[in-house]
């Protein structure tokens, strides 16, 4: 029996130009999201590709490493919420223990597996970010990935403190192990994203350029690592992946977190979400933003009076 494929049938059939994949002469697959008008905002088929073409880039011997990138203004602007809630099934609608267990078997398997994919890949990863990078581009791809190149006005974060939403939980584990745990509550407390040039000075980032070098600084780096031999690499990337798994940051662990914040899920949130389905994300955050001493995330200029 094949397995169920989640999405609309406009996202399933547009998942394959959104994800793009190209690997040169130098042994670089180049993983592009293609999704300009919606800031390469994250379908569930697209999700689905991304975790594909890494098992591909893992099975090519002649790639050694992997860079993600973004068409358009952004990175990527995290998971396509708005089509995410229209794909649940009516009792995955409201926030409980089983869709929790379900959120983090997705991690490891389901719809969210393409961030497991990448921090389990045999290759060197690369994120290479400008515009915004959000959500789940900052926590499922940048945190994931072995190095990260940005430019110095990328816009880096996520809105945990905002509305608490299950995704503060797991993102928690990795945020805290990379930036350290005074970075990452500065992060979460807050809700305002860093730039490319702040999160070069707390370790997120291996190199900070401006905007106009970045495509150029990312492509040395790939392939100053791809001159290497794969027997080389295969051992570096390898002891890596085994002290990642010392700081049990796995799935089971993760589960925990989530689990535990479904059982206590605050106002905000429920809040949120509820607004969310009525007038979708955009108007969820404009609506958040109004209350007062709220912070637009969006924005470096606090709201409310």
């Amino acid at each position: 029996m094949r397995p169920k494929r989640w999405g609309t049938p406009d996202s399933l059939a547009a998942a394959e130009q959104q994800v793009l994949y190209d690997v040169d002469r130098s042994g670089v697959a180049y993983i592009t999201l293609n999704r300009p008008e919606k800031h390469n905002a994250l379908s569930v088929p697209m999700r689905e590709r991304l975790t594909a073409l890494v098992a591909d880039a893992d099975a090519d011997d002649d790639v050694r490493v992997v860079v993600f990138r973004g068409n358009g203004k952004s990175f990527c602007s995290g998971n396509e919420i708005n089509e995410e809630w229209g794909q649940r099934r009516p009792h995955e609608r409201r926030r409980t223990l089983d869709v929790g267990y379900r959120y983090g078997a997705d991690m490891a398997w389901g719809r969210l597996g393409f961030s497991q994919a990448i921090s389990r890949s045999d290759k060197v990863t690369i994120a290479q970010l400008h515009g915004y990078c959000a959500a789940a581009a900052y926590f499922m791809i940048a945190c994931k990935c072995d190095l990260v190149v940005a430019a110095e006005d990328t816009r880096i974060g996520a809105l945990e403190a905002r509305f608490l939403g299950p995704a503060g939980a797991a993102a928690s584990v990795h945020i805290n192990r990379i930036l350290g745990m005074k970075a990452a509550r500065r992060t979460g407390y807050t809700a305002k994203p860093m730039s490319g040039t702040e999160a070069y000075d707390l370790g997120l980032v291996y190199r900070c350029v401006p905007a106009e070098e970045l495509a150029s600084a990312t492509s040395r780096i790939a392939h100053e690592i791809a001159v290497r031999s794969a027997g080389e690499l295969d051992f570096l990337v390898a002891r890596v992946r085994a002290a990642e798994g010392l700081m049990d940051t796995s799935v089971p662990a993760i589960t925990g977190l989530l689990v535990s914040h479904f059982l206590q899920p605050a106002p905000e949130e429920l809040d949120f979400w509820r607004t969310a389905r009525q007038v979708g994300v955009g108007g969820a955050l404009d609506a958040d933003k109004a209350r007062k001493g709220a912070a637009d995330p969006r924005s470096d200029k606090e709201t409310g009076s």
